[in-house]
């Protein structure tokens, strides 16, 4: 059957068709349906009891895959024999039972059992008896039979029980009672059965692309999966490449299934996961390893009844590496991979969701992400409410617009002081007989609330009863249904009497089929197809006005399918001609008699690589994620989309683009003069000009102004930008090309006012002199002042050389021929080349003669500029990347490298066709006008303006000069002491210390010390501070001294640039001093000057010496000479009786 042809693959699938006349739950019912038809099963044997044991055997085990035991309570009176289990002479009742059977994943659920009596005319009716139940769950035991056996109350032949409910577990017993040893009731073949509704060797999954919040598998989600099915692994690389290739870094997984235990016992579970990961056995977490981790392993126990058991394995990755491995073991089985071969899945189908965007199809109500409804691409209004009308008190009305899905419009939950009024509108008035279907609800906060649907007029003032839904369940979706009858009907009104009430919406009977509706023949249906008319517009273009065109924000709050860039009812299709068919189905959108295609000027290759209806060259992705292709907004080219022409310019002023205008108006172009040469100061922001004016003869109006830098660029700081409110103008930043956007339609006083409030900072180094170029140009084309040319880059991707020559040829500028670009200057390069929007064609060959390369288009055709290969000789301006051209394979055409490729906007040679894809795959080309013979004098369709770095010096004062004694007292270098910093731009110049340098000197020591003041531009001035060192000397030093004993001693010292003293004493001979202090024996020990009082001979041959230093630092003091102390003893002269001492000195 099919499913055994789809599981193994992997995953199985399933996909609906979008019938635009059912409601979403209907279309679900419908699925569901058609999956119960395609998985049938039949009976699965799940328990058996043949009773195959020895004589008297009164316990077993039954076979099958959830086996258990059984057991019977009279010893030999109630057991096997003969291979049959035989009640005989039990005297009181015996009971032969089961243990629970695990039934556990299976449906319609029956069991049988042979039953049979020796000889009825043997058994006493009155007393004897054979009494069948079972139970589910363990719950309350039901009689399925009950009988004595005897001839007019017989046991039947077999018993076949199909249990009413399912349930996890199984029991059966049977009472039975006889006393008489020739009355015998007998039990064989007890079998259970059921289907198992399961696919095996598989297990479902739900993948998320998210990590779930607190990096836990606790809060993995329960919907919003981008992808279901089913899976024949737990390698979750694989699934994660199947369901979101190339983002391997932030998914979470739900597998689950049901496992088989062909043995009870104990058993333990693994999981070996990076990141989280748990594992649940029938609900109960058995291993628990979540969080973010590398690779680890976790276990847990469980006991486990052989049969299935449900299980689950959740699982996070949040970068880095990621792997999940899931193991078990229990009785007889040693550690292993949980095999596949004993897992099961519901069968769940992979829900089609062809656009990605994470909802169904089924319930997504744009399917192909275009911004149109499915059911407006089937070829009508759908039979869903097209408005829905707040008339009193119901908030998002919008949501009971279009096909009813989980969205509602509500009324308050506490009383708003009237009833509640909503107004629904269809697209067309119903016919009499149609069927309707209203949908309704009410909060769960509410205990019920009663709404009335009636007939109304457009304006909701009048109101007939139609049909009523009082009552409605809090928490529920109910259908009203009603028949139109006396007159067709267009509007209806729900009004809500109480709190809570809740509209999702209504729809009518209608049998279109969207898949029938497939305007270009593609065999891809309109609401499935990004072009639906084959014209390489693609849909979510063609559905917009030129002007007011809204890209995807690719954000969708509701769930619903559509973009909230579109929410509500969808884009309101443009239909240009007025013929009754939208734009986005009209090949000729205008009716000039010229296909949209060549007006367009597209060139489309006939292929659709991705099957999504766009052709590969207009394609911008695999799959559905950019509707709008290469084109986007057709008015400009952001982000390298393709700009489709507007040849008379006038789409701001009454006209159109080319494709939906069939008039040419030969206007002459707008003209633009600008100054606004000025001095820049790093950090600041300025403004591009300093004056602005735009003139022109034709319109008062303009669509839009570029203003770019087109010099010395730099991509890392760069940035243009709008100031002030500019009610008309819209400014969008290109960062690669350097380029600010001005989109209007304004006037040409608005666009004065806004290119006069466009500012240039940057984040980028810059230094004195640098110098930014401006060009202000009114048109999408770029303008260099060096060359006077305009210049622009045309996607185009697979294009050959000579085929972007030619278009580019046929390409016009108000009346300046174009050419494939030919580079002759750096600032021309540097536009081009690294600058530009993206990587194509210009205009160099070498196909003339091999290695000699011209420029052979424009002006310049004919110039030779390079000879040879890599490293050959340059005749001009070249910028070949390293090691081309190389001539790799018939390469005689010159290609700007692709970003990322060798050096930025550098060239290498291709040949006509270049690469099928990747980096050297042609992407377009760039046309350059200016130049040409004839070409009339260009217009003053740009301006421009230029900007000088600031060269001023900063200014600052030289600090104040220091005196010090000693190196270790010259202070360390300290920005702090400039004080008057200034400079002409920067408010905060930068003071940072340079040097301190010595002249050698030694008394005095002169040190210069400078300090450099820098502003933002790089500009320095240097100031210098002096620091001079006179460090203390010694100019008397002190000499020895002898003394009389008695009389004082003295020692002096005369030193410079000291002011502290402290002597010493040495009694020792000068190998140990001590400090002394004023007392009795010394005074002036600190000073210059030291006495010493009354020395005695003891302080005889005494060495004195003093330590000089400043009390104002920390020079180290320095220290005198030694003096010593001599003390003698007088004389003694004896006159009569008397002794005199004399002193000798």
């Amino acid at each position: 059957m099919w499913y055994n042809e789809l599981k193994y693959m992997g995953t199985t699938s399933f996909f609906d068709k979008k019938m635009n006349h059912f409601p979403n739950g209907w279309m679900l019912i419908i699925a569901f349906f058609l999956l119960g038809t395609f998985l049938s099963f039949s009976q699965t044997t799940i328990w058996s009891e043949n009773f195959s044991y020895n004589n008297n055997t009164q316990s077993g085990t039954a076979s099958g895959p959830s086996a258990s035991d059984w057991t019977t309570d009279r010893g030999n009176s109630l057991s096997v024999r003969s291979n049959e289990l035989r009640a005989r002479n039990l005297g009181e009742e015996g009971v032969w039972q089961t243990d629970p059977i695990n039934i556990y994943g299976y449906t319609e659920v029956s069991f049988s059992m042979e039953t049979w009596v020796n000889d009825e005319d043997d058994m006493d009716w009155w007393e004897d008896y054979f009494i069948g139940q079972y139970r589910l769950d363990g719950g309350s035991w039901v009689e399925f039979a009950s009988v004595s056996g005897a001839t007019w109350d017989p046991l039947d032949t077999s018993y076949m029980v199909n249990l009413p409910s399912t349930g996890s577990t199984l029991e059966i017993r049977v009472r039975m009672y006889n006393d008489s040893s020739n009355e015998y009731y007998y039990i064989d073949d007890v079998t259970v059965e059921g289907n198992l509704s399961l696919c095996s060797g598989e297990v479902d999954f739900q993948f998320y692309d998210s990590v779930p919040p607190g990096n836990t598998v606790d809060n993995i989600p329960t919907s919003g999966s981008i992808g279901t099915g089913t899976f024949t692994s737990f390698n979750v690389d694989a699934l994660q490449n199947q369901e979101d290739p190339g983002d391997a870094d932030n998914f979470s997984i739900r597998y689950s299934g049901y496992i088989q235990i062909d043995t009870e016992g104990t058993y333990t579970f693994y999981t070996s996961s990076d990141d989280g990961s748990k594992l649940f056995i029938d609900g109960t977490e058995v291993v628990d390893n979540d969080g973010n981790h590398g690779t680890q392993e976790r276990s847990g126990n469980i006991s486990l009844t052989t049969g299935l058991h449900a299980i689950t394995v959740l699982f996070f990755e949040n970068g880095g590496g990621e792997t999940l491995n899931v193991q078990y073991q229990g009785p007889s089985l040693s550690k292993q991979n949980v095999p596949f071969s004993k897992l099961y899945s519901n069968c769940s189908v992979a829900s089609a969701d062809l656009d990605g965007d994470g909802v169904d199809d089924v319930a997504d109500i744009d399917d192909d992400n275009d911004g149109i409804l499915d059911t407006d691409e089937c070829g009508s209004g759908g039979n869903f409410v097209q408005t829905a009308t707040n008339l009193r008190h119901f908030s998002d009305p919008t949501n009971a617009e279009s096909n009813p899905g989980t969205t509602y419009a509500a009324n308050p939950t506490t009383y708003p002081g009237s009833s509640s009024r909503l107004l629904l509108q269809f697209p067309v008035a119903i016919p009499i007989g149609t069927n309707v279907s209203v949908f309704v609800g009410a909060d769960p906060a509410v205990s019920s609330t009663d709404i009335q649907i009636q007939r109304t007029n457009s304006s909701g003032t009048t109101s007939i009863w139609l049909a009523t839904a009082n009552g409605t369940t809090p928490g529920s979706i109910r259908e009203v249904t009603f028949t139109v009858s006396g007159s067709s009907l267009q509007y209806i009104r729900v009004e809500a009497w109480q709190t809570g009430a809740r509209v999702y919406g209504a729809s009518f009977d209608n049998a279109l089929d969207c898949s029938t509706v497939d305007t270009d023949g593609d065999g891809i249906p309109n609401y499935q197809d990004l072009d639906s008319d084959g014209d390489g517009i693609p849909d979510n273009v063609e559905a917009q006005t030129s002007l007011s065109y809204t890209a995807p924000s690719g954000v969708d709050s509701n769930n619903n399918g559509l973009d909230d860039a579109y929410e509500g009812s969808g884009l309101s299709a443009v239909d240009t001609d007025g013929d009754g068919t939208p734009d986005y189905m009209d090949t000729d959108s205008d009716n000039d008699g010229t296909l949209d295609t060549i007006e367009a000027t597209l060139t489309l290759v006939g292929s659709d690589s991705d099957n999504d209806g766009l052709d590969n060259n207009m394609d911008s992705s695999t799959g559905y994620s950019d509707p709008g292709g290469t084109i986007d907004n057709p008015m400009n080219t952001n982000g390298g989309s393709l700009m489709l022409p507007d040849s008379d310019g006038d789409v701001a002023s009454g006209g159109d683009l080319d494709f939906r205008d069939d008039t040419f108006d030969d206007n002459g172009p707008p003209s633009i003069t600008a100054t606004g040469d000025q001095i820049f100061c790093p950090g600041n922001t300025i403004s591009v000009v300093e004056s602005v004016d735009i003139s022109d003869a034709d319109s008062s109006t303009l669509d839009g102004v570029y203003v770019q830098v087109t010099s010395n660029y730099d991509v890392s700081g760069d940035v243009l930008s709008l100031t002030g409110t500019h009610t008309n103008i819209t400014a969008s930043y290109d960062t690669s090309e350097g380029r600010l956007f001005l989109e209007g339609p304004a006037t040409l006083a608005e666009f004065e006012a806004a290119i006069s409030a466009v500012v240039f900072q940057t984040t980028a180094t810059v230094s004195s002199g640098d110098t930014r170029t401006f060009s202000i140009v009114m048109n999408e084309a770029n303008y260099l002042e060096s060359t006077g040319h305009y210049y622009e880059y045309v996607p185009s991707e697979g294009i050959t050389w000579t085929a972007a020559r030619d278009a580019a040829a046929l390409r016009t500028f108000y009346g300046l021929q174009g050419y494939l670009a030919t580079i002759s200057f750096q600032d021309e390069s540097d536009l081009l080349g690294s600058q530009a929007p993206g990587a194509g064609w210009i205009g160099a060959s070498d196909a003339a003669t091999e290695g000699d390369w011209y420029w052979v288009t424009g002006p310049e055709a004919g110039t030779l500029f390079w000879r040879g290969t890599g490293g050959g000789t340059a005749f001009g301006y070249e910028f070949w990347n390293s090691g081309e051209p190389n001539q790799s394979g018939d390469e005689d055409y010159a290609h700007i490298t692709a970003p990322g490729v060798g050096l930025p906007g550098s060239w290498n040679d291709l040949s006509n066709t270049g690469a099928a894809s990747g980096d050297y795959q042609p992407k377009g080309y760039l046309v350059e006008y200016g130049g040409m013979p004839g070409d009339p004098t260009h217009p003053d369709l740009a301006a421009t303006t230029m900007i000088t770095v600031e060269s001023t010096a900063p200014t600052a004062s030289a600090p104040a000069p220091i005196m010090v004694n000693c190196s270790a007292d010259i202070p360390t270098p300290d920005e702090a002491v400039i004080t008057d910093e200034a400079d002409n731009c920067d408010p905060n110049p930068t003071v940072v210390f340079v040097s301190d340098v010595s002249d050698g000197g030694s008394n005095p020591e002169i040190i210069t010390r400078t300090y450099r003041i820098t502003d933002t531009a790089g500009n320095t001035t240097d100031v210098e501070q002096i620091i001079t060192i006179t460090p203390f000397t010694i100019s008397s030093q002190p000499t020895d001294q002898t003394v009389v004993m008695g009389n004082n001693g003295s020692f002096s010292v005369t030193a410079i640039n000291v002011d502290t003293y402290q002597w010493e004493v040495s009694t020792d001979g000068g190998t140990n001093f001590a400090l002394i202090s004023d007392g009795a024996e010394y005074s002036g020990t600190q000073t210059a000057n030291l006495s010493v009082n009354s020395p005695d001979t003891s302080k005889n041959g005494y060495i004195f010496r003093v330590h000089a230093s400043s009390s104002t630092g920390s020079c180290s003091p320095i220290t005198s000479d030694m003096a010593s102390l001599t003390v003698k003893t007088g004389r003694v002269i004896t006159n009569r009786g008397v002794t005199y001492r004399v002193n000798n000195n």
